[in-house]
């Protein structure tokens, strides 16, 4: 990547132009917003922190050093937390990364820092260094942790954890291992040299701090970060803004109290510039001012020493003579900081100052001029909004934008021009009324009102055929086991890439020429929760998917046929005609073989149901069945998995229209299953693979319906907490038991035992939650006689072959002896966990808890995950 457009990208992700989130950005807006642009005007102040998840961030020391010293703040995670549990929807594994990617976008739009990632995937949790060292390249990781230091260019560095045991989860430690290898290795040309060919230079940061964790008298922290003061524009404490960006992670229940009063995080100082303790500031010791910078860049003494007095002169004008009723009186002055910085910028890049100096005096000058363009265009009320007519463009077509300038009544401000910058081979062309029709959403706005703008330019932007589709650029590739591979060209490191399109604005303000830019978006309504913005998105005319990527193949059988549905949407606005066809492995036939379809609008979908037969003698074995849509000489063989959610980013991922078909022996009793959900997960769809019609149980037939009627009900993962219907029914589902009934409840957190849900007592862990995160762990049957292993499958050790991410999760600790243990296993050097399934006869019928990761083994196609669940809900027929 050229240095030009890194900085340029450095540029969005710091100032967090490239975090588009559904959240309104509140403290950056109006009054307060401006005052933020106007005290950062008068520092060169800037701090990475670095851990592992989202979460691990320490929201508050973030928002403080963003909103409080008005520092450029990033936050380095490791991964996007793809191993993790997701108890608003479904989606886990690459779907949930991109869910938890948009959560900690909104995070750090409302706590005003920046956001990295390494190219590390969250293989679930890990106990040890070793494992994750194991799991994750050391020497790839750490050279992705170089990039963004190197990129982002910090003076200060602050690792969330120590790199030791203490941290707790291997991730943790991964993070706090290689944070001060990275601080070291940054600064070193001789390591990763290959940064330095795209145009990257080494970075050394002034300090490196860990956080302090539990108090320690011996080592007291090196400085206390106070956060619990109050903002005076935004009229909140830091802590309290930083909390509501953390509640923003709902995919894993992060809502919380937003506290007011004293708060603190512990820091200790590891390596960098020393100062008489305790420090009153992570930037002791080091000059942050604007006149600093030269200095700090390493210029010779004395240059541009009179345009960083007059840009520190203009920044301290503005601030003092700002006015929020009227913010136009610092217009001059900001633009006197505007030339100042311009002159300085030029000063340098003609200068005899060495190439590094020149290029790091040159990067914090950029960002004094976004700034100071920033300021302007807040103080003289410009508003950029360039519009599209629509959410999605099909490869080859066409979308019509709208570049609308606002200006106030009386406004000096003069527009000059506007343009499109849009991807290299689109074609973007000024447009006539005829040529492309506007939406009337950009005029009529509802309740009798119109937008006027100042000025509004219309333009036709045309797309190649061959346009990559849009996507998260790091889903684009397959993963290398549990690291993404980022590709040349890929904007390496940020949350996704930039828009595909921005409106750039050209205009006078204040006497100077300027660019205001602005990504291009479509604009919608929604009736309930009012205006939205989108993306824009380049997406295939037609997308087709199978409704399964599973199908369970017993053998035995003289002939096994399966349904399978192929479905095909189109995004296009011109009628698509085709055929749907699927592409079978060797010896397997389908009726129908093709059947032809007609979708005449965007948006129209059409399913056709396929019986697929395998083979009379079908082999044990995986085997793949690809679904495909030919129109004309094209062919559509991907599928769109479209996420979305009210509070984040609409996303598209695409993968292969293919399922996955599993021919293995598997028998099940014929039973009826009611299913109780919780957080989310795929074990209904799993259990209907089998052959069993599933009924989901909500709040009124858990209430007064006849639960008799089921000869088995299975309560999803974590339903104490997701399912207030399920716990104000437990009462009914022991009941059930007590009268013959079989329930299964799978994992469950500490809320479960905390709230004597279980029928005899149990203990939720106290430190840690017992589990076993070695998916290849041995384990041992207890009761090999028991049923849970021996009827309709005889359960071996080859049924916990092939398993993915973990064992367990979420053990009984301690729990009472008439639950029978049917399972034990360990991590390697640990005591065994034996309360991770058990089994109680109660009454006339069974109660089995099974923290077994089943939620994520079942999806996964694991042959003897299937046979064991198949005993488990057949134990209501197995003989006692």
């Amino acid at each position: 990547m050229r240095r030009a457009s890194l900085v340029a990208i450095v540029c969005l992700a710091a100032s967090g132009l490239l975090i588009d989130a559904q959240v309104r950005p509140v403290y950056d807006m109006g009054a307060a917003g401006l005052t933020q642009v106007l005290e950062r005007l008068q520092t060169t102040a800037s701090v990475l922190h670095t851990g592992a998840h989202p979460d691990d961030e320490d929201s508050p020391f973030i928002a403080r050093a963003a909103r409080g010293d008005h520092a450029r703040v990033a936050y380095l995670s490791l991964n996007r937390g793809e191993g993790g549990q997701n108890l608003i929807g479904p989606e886990l594994f690459d779907a949930l990364g991109v869910i938890r990617t948009e959560e900690l976008l909104q995070a750090r739009r409302l706590d005003g820092a920046g956001q990295f990632f390494t190219e590390t995937f969250d293989y679930g949790f890990s106990k040890t260094l070793d494992e994750a060292k194991s799991k994750w390249n050391e020497r790839e990781t750490l050279g992705d942790m170089v990039r963004v230091i190197r990129s982002f260019r910090p003076l200060v560095i602050y690792s969330r954890f120590s790199g030791t045991p203490a941290d707790g989860h291997g991730h943790h430690q991964m993070a706090g291992y290689l944070s001060p290898l990275a601080y070291k290795a940054a600064a070193d040309p001789s390591q990763f040299p290959e940064q330095l060919r795209e145009g990257l230079r080494p970075w050394q940061a002034k300090k490196l701090y860990r956080g302090a964790g539990r108090p320690d008298p011996a080592n007291p922290p090196t400085v206390q970060v106070q956060e619990g003061i109050i903002d005076p524009a935004a009229g909140r404490t830091y802590a309290e803004i930083s909390f509501e960006g953390r509640s923003q992670h709902r995919t894993q229940a992060q809502g919380g109290i937003e506290p007011k009063g004293p708060q603190a995080s512990g820091l200790l100082l590891q390596s960098g510039v020393q100062n008489p303790r305790p420090e009153a500031s992570i930037f002791d010791g080091i000059d942050t001012t604007v006149p600093g910078l030269a200095k700090l860049a390493g210029l010779p003494d004395g240059m541009i020493r009179a345009e960083l007095a007059s840009m520190d002169a203009a920044a301290r004008k503005a601030l003092a003579d700002y006015e929020p009723l009227d913010p136009t009186l610092i217009v001059p002055s900001l633009a006197e900081g505007l030339r100042a910085t311009r002159a300085a910028r030029a000063a340098v890049k003609s200068s005899n100052a060495s190439t590094d100096a020149r290029a790091d005096a040159d990067f914090l000058l950029a960002f004094k001029e976004q700034e100071f363009v920033d300021g302007l265009l807040r103080a003289a009320a410009v508003v950029v909004d360039p519009l599209a007519d629509q959410e999605t463009i099909v490869q080859g077509g066409t979308v019509g934008v709208t570049v609308r300038t606002f200006l106030p009544q009386g406004s000096t401000v003069k527009v000059a021009g506007a343009a499109i910058k849009a991807p290299a081979g689109w074609r973007v062309d000024a447009a006539t009324d005829s040529s492309v029709t506007a939406s009337t959403s950009f005029a009529d706005v509802g309740f009798g009102r119109r937008e006027t703008p100042t000025q509004s330019l219309r333009y036709r932007v045309s797309v190649p055929a061959d346009a990559a589709l849009t996507q998260p650029y790091y889903l684009k590739d397959a993963r290398d086991g549990d690291v993404y591979r980022w590709a040349d060209g890929d904007p390496k490191a940020l949350p996704f890439a930039p828009p595909l399109l921005t409106a750039e604005v050209t205009m006078n303000v204040g006497g100077v020429d300027l660019t205001a830019s602005q990504p291009v978006q479509y604009r919608l309504a929604d009736s309930v929760r009012g205006e939205l913005r989108r993306d824009v998105n380049v997406v295939p005319a037609i997308a087709v998917g199978l409704d399964t990527r599973l199908l369970i193949v017993p053998l035995g059988s003289t002939a096994s046929q399966q349904k399978l549905v192929v479905r095909a949407t189109s995004f296009s606005s011109q009628p698509v005609s085709g055929t749907l066809r699927l592409r079978l492995p060797q010896g397997w036939t389908s009726t129908p073989t093709e059947a032809p379809f007609t979708l005449k609008v965007n948006g129209e979908k059409t399913s056709t149901p396929f019986v697929v037969t395998a083979p009379a003698r079908q082999a044990a074995g995986s085997f793949d069945i690809a679904a495909e849509a030919t129109v004309a000489s094209a062919t559509f063989s991907r599928d769109v998995q479209v996420i979305s959610y009210p509070h984040i980013q609409t996303h598209r991922l695409y993968w292969p229209a293919t399922t996955t078909a599993r021919a293995f022996d598997l028998k099940i009793a014929p039973v009826k299953v009611g299913y109780v959900m919780g957080s989310g997960d795929e074990v209904p769809e799993a259990i209907r693979r089998m052959g069993v019609d599933v009924t989901m149980l909500g709040g009124d037939i858990l209430a007064t319906g006849d639960l008799s009627h089921f000869d088995t009900i299975v309560v999803g993962i974590r339903a104490s907490e997701a399912n207030p219907d399920f716990v104000a029914n437990n009462g009914r589902l022991l009941d059930y038991v007590r009268q013959g009934g079989t329930l299964i409840v799978q994992y469950q957190q500490a809320e479960y035992a905390n709230r004597m849900l279980p029928p005899y007592p149990a203990s939720p862990p106290t430190n840690a939650n017992p589990r076993v995160t070695d998916e290849n762990a041995p384990v041992k049957i207890l009761v090999p006689t028991h049923p849970a292993f021996t009827f309709p499958n005889k359960i071996t050790d080859a049924d916990f072959n092939g398993w993915v991410q973990d064992r367990n999760a979420y053990a009984f600790s301690i729990f009472d002896s008439r639950y029978t243990p049917l399972l034990e296993c360990a991590d390697p050097g640990e005591p065994p966990v034996r309360g991770a399934e058990l089994y109680a006869e109660i009454g006339k019928g069974r109660y089995v808890y099974t923290a077994y990761a089943w939620y994520r083994q079942l999806p996964a196609g694991v042959p003897g995950a299937y046979r064991q669940f198949a005993n488990l809900i057949s134990l209501s027929k197995a003989p006692r």
